[in-house]
């Protein structure tokens, strides 16, 4: 399956991550040394999902699992640098709500104290707060966890 946003004359689409998909997300988008690992694993477990421009290239990412006490929970959501803030992470974030990937009643996700544009994101969307961890890998930059209802 797949979401559909029009901007500026250009189609962003969502679907399922592949294999292939992993050496163009590592060297445009997230090329931090855990991803290539965590990637092969999300594919694998048909978790990771992209978005593309026009159909073909592959502009973000995002990982939707049920890790988080059996809940739905979106572990990463990364946007290529040059479409950020054009619609690409509210296109994922829309397009993993749906009912066909979200199995839950509530949806969670996170973002680091100091990610004001996953926040802002996040308000637009109408998620809630629903928590404050600590002490996790970025220090003194800590995580906010979100939730928001959805349908099933």
């Amino acid at each position: 399956m797949t979401h559909l946003t029009e901007i500026n004359n250009n189609i962003i689409s969502c679907r399922l991550a592949i294999t292939d998909d992993i050496d163009l997300i590592c060297g445009s988008i997230d090329d931090r040394v855990f991803i290539p690992a965590f990637l092969e694993r999300s594919i694998a477990s048909s978790h990771c999902h992209v978005a593309l421009l026009n159909g073909s290239l592959i502009i973000g990412y995002a990982v939707l699992d049920y890790s988080f006490y059996a809940q739905a929970f979106i572990a990463m959501l990364r946007v290529h640098p040059l479409y950020r803030r054009q619609r690409v992470g509210l296109t994922l974030m829309q397009y993993l709500e749906q009912p066909f990937l979200c199995t839950t009643k509530k949806l969670f996700t996170s973002a680091n104290l100091s990610n004001l544009a996953m926040q802002s994101l996040l308000a637009k969307l109408q998620y809630k707060l629903s928590g404050v961890i600590h002490n996790l890998d970025d220090d003194g930059d800590s995580e906010l966890v979100y939730y928001k209802s959805v349908a099933v």
